[in-house]
């Protein structure tokens, strides 16, 4: 279930990390996916048995979903013929390797070709030639940049074929994200999977007729604050300055020694108005005050947030809103995350953690919601494997979920 009008590609990142989180591994999402290709492949063409159909896979998760579609599409009956546009060595991921060794056994239903350059790729032109189906399995959301060799000339071969033409998630070469490009497949069907991504949206993106498939995600891998939020921020992180700390006690320490323990330099100014976190213009407070100017993010304690409390508050005050208490609810107006498998946080020192990487997080992201994702699950997570037991161990622990 899509719970975005549009999912950008580190969207799309973060909920297949938190889907493994969640109990559903990535080779499953990519079974999935390469499966509801297939059908939609045979549902299109009137059923594809005797048909020849060639699938063209790059290095990528999205080749990898191509190798699947491409053992389904054979289960049907189709003649099917996969061009990888690289060698097996450099697949990039375990699940499109595992999916390309399923393939090489499968020597009496798929023939197989690896094409690491132009020239080795031109050898198999007639495969294009007399298709009568062609997967585009070349590019996903990964596209950035100018479009190389081998690439270029499969994209080129591709459209020049009479074949009926379908893409896999996005038409290979363009930007999925911007809907930019400079060359690229020109479908007749697009399959995009989980979510629409904003090329669909871009005028001028011949994408052709689009097909938008489910491939069992949990609606909860969006739902939760997991470690895909945690790897996006982290993706992200560079250089920032010093930190003030302004509060007492140990929500101040907290903030803190969580700043210090990744690496940036923080003080604590005696305040006795609550807590506030201040880091390259960016401002983090526990406090609602009666102004909100110079307030980046809220981190409010709250006994037991309920469901949609965090949305609520966001849209009312203007503002990111992050309610410290029970499960843990934070919202940037827009959507809402939680987090109801790792440890909750009680104590006030833990609490100061959170307001604390939350300002880390968010100086150097953007990325409102995820920064505060991350902050919840890293400073909860850090409390299981004996991070409960001391403060030293906690940070320690901290710095390594953090990396």
């Amino acid at each position: 279930m899509a719970l975005r009008k549009l999912y950008r590609s580190y969207d799309i990142a973060v909920l297949d990390e938190n889907s493994e989180y969640l109990g559903v591994s990535r080779t499953l999402l990519m079974e999935n996916a390469g499966a509801r290709v297939a059908h939609v492949v045979s549902e299109v063409e009137g059923g594809v048995e005797g048909k020849k159909v060639l699938v063209v896979a790059g290095p990528g998760n999205n080749g990898g979903d191509a190798f699947v579609a491409a053992r389904h599409l054979a289960g049907m009956g189709a003649r099917v013929a996969v061009i990888l546009l690289s060698t097996p060595e450099r697949i990039r991921t375990r699940e499109a390797r595992d999916n390309w060794s399923i393939l090489e056994r499968m020597c009496m239903t798929v023939e197989r070709h690896v094409a690491a350059d132009g020239r080795e790729l031109m050898e198999l032109k007639q495969l294009f030639g007399s298709a009568d189906v062609i997967v585009d399995g070349i590019f996903g959301t990964g596209i950035r940049g100018e479009v190389r060799e081998p690439f270029k000339t499969a994209i080129s071969l591709i459209n020049s074929s009479q074949a009926r033409v379908y893409s896999v998630d996005v038409p290979s070469g363009v930007d999925p994200d911007t809907g930019s490009y400079s060359l690229a497949v020109r479908p007749h069907i697009t399959i995009t999977l989980h979510g629409p991504k904003p090329f669909t949206s871009v005028p001028g993106v011949q994408s052709g007729q689009l097909y938008v498939e489910e491939i069992g995600a949990p609606p909860e891998s969006e739902l939760i604050a997991g470690p895909g939020d945690l790897s996006y921020v982290r993706s992200r992180l560079g250089v920032v300055g010093a930190a003030t700390v302004r509060g007492s006690g140990m929500p101040a320490e907290g903030a803190r020694d969580a700043l210090t323990a990744l690496g940036i330099k923080s003080r604590i100014k005696e305040f006795t108005g609550g807590l506030v976190v201040e880091l390259d213009g960016l401002t983090v407070t526990d406090t609602p005050t009666p102004t909100q100017a110079g307030v980046s993010i809220f981190v409010l304690p709250h006994p037991s947030p309920r469901h949609g409390e965090a949305l609520a508050t966001a849209q009312r005050v203007g503002r990111p809103v992050y309610l410290l208490g029970g499960h843990d609810r934070m919202s940037d107006g827009s959507f809402e995350k939680s987090n109801w498998i790792e440890p909750e946080i009680v104590s006030p020192y833990h609490r100061g953690v959170v307001s604390g990487l939350v300002a880390y997080f968010a100086v150097q992201c953007g990325e409102a919601l995820y920064c505060m994702g991350a902050a919840c699950y890293a400073a909860r997570a850090a409390l299981r494997g004996g991070g409960a037991s001391s403060r030293e161990a906690y940070l320690e622990r901290l710095k390594v979920i953090i990396g």
